[in-house]
């Protein structure tokens, strides 16, 4: 059998956010992520 060649699909920009997920996110991207949603650029899921 010939080799298939893996696609690469690229990863999405994340710019939907829960709560419960901001939990566990370090303090430094927490305040980067806080004024992203903030500025409307993200989404904060309730």
């Amino acid at each position: 059998m010939a080799k298939q060649d893996k696609i690469e699909t690229p990863l999405t920009k994340k710019t939907y956010w829960h709560l419960y997920s901001l939990q566990g996110v370090d303090s430094q991207k927490l305040i980067k992520i806080v004024n992203k949603i903030l500025k409307r650029d993200y989404q904060l899921i309730k």
